[in-house]
């Protein structure tokens, strides 16, 4: 990240799991560093300053870089509308929580429900994701509702489930029930992917780029009918490409290469949902 602003260097690891969110760009922009590191995170009766955990120095301008592994904190980049961060390692649970804006690079793993909430932005994570990435929380009726993420890795299970609107784009496995009970937008695997995909699906698309499927028994195969909306798929992520495998595979998709097969369903719920198999 160029023109870094604010660095936070972990001091020590948190005595247990501590949330870090609304400690983003946008809401401390001009602060002090000093001031910052009193700002109180919430642990035991009284909470912890953020100087006890994190050495804070810089300018809080929009631009910032956690550095140390961040993994046992919850809630990085929580609520953030603008700015960017860099976590320069692991992450933990809730990474971009309620995120509507900015970007938010980790260049390590992250645990459980990254991207839970998310309406806008970009959350791009270079190891492997936990579980629930961009899924609804038990409580809510709907999961990610808007904005990309991009995870170089593989995901755990439930990825996706109750998806409402946005991208999520997974450049190695994916876990079993991946887009389970979806509304709308658009997932891309391309490495393989776990049993029962798409199970409850109501509508959105779901791409497999390099994994078989066996699609459940309420899922339809159909002509394939959808050559105009893949073009401009393809369009799209070699615009804004997610990564260097998908821009490869979107240039290879738009030469012919390889064999489409489309399903829809869950028919079992609304049943419009879409699932692409690419074969070689």
């Amino acid at each position: 990240m160029s023109g870094v602003s604010l660095i936070l260097t972990l001091r020590q690891p948190p005595p247990g799991r501590i949330s870090l969110f609304g400690l983003t760009p946008d809401r401390l922009a001009g602060k002090a560093p000093v001031e910052i590191e009193r700002l109180p995170l919430a642990w035991g009766a009284h909470g912890l300053p953020v100087g006890e955990l994190f050495r804070v120095r810089g300018s809080a301008d929009m631009q910032w870089v956690f550095e140390g592994n961040c993994s046992r904190f919850s809630d990085l980049g929580g609520g953030m509308r603008q700015g960017e961060i860099e976590v320069a390692g692991d992450a933990g649970e809730f990474v971009g929580r309620d995120m509507v804006g900015g970007r938010i690079a980790v260049r390590g793993s992250v645990g459980r429900f990254a991207a839970c909430g998310l309406a806008g932005g970009e959350l791009q994570i270079d190891g492997n994701a936990g579980e629930r990435l961009g899924a609804a929380l038990p409580w809510l009726a709907a999961g990610m509702r808007g904005g990309r993420v991009i995870v170089a890795g593989s995901v755990g299970e439930r990825c996706g489930d109750k998806l409402r609107r946005g991208e999520i784009f997974i450049g190695g496995n994916a876990g079993a029930f991946c887009a389970t009970r979806m509304v709308a937008g658009t997932i891309a695997v391309a490495g393989r992917i776990g049993p029962h995909a798409g199970y409850g699906m109501r509508r959105g698309t779901l791409l497999l780029l390099g994994a078989e499927y066996s699609p459940p028994p309420t899922f339809m195969e159909t002509a394939m009918t959808a050559d105009a909306y893949l073009c401009l798929l393809w369009r799209d992520w070699l615009a804004r490409p997610a990564s260097a495998a998908f821009a490869g595979f979107a240039l290879r998709a738009m030469a012919g290469e390889g064999r489409v097969r489309r399903w829809m369903g869950d028919v079992g719920s609304d049943g419009r949902g879409e699932v692409f198999a690419f074969g070689g």
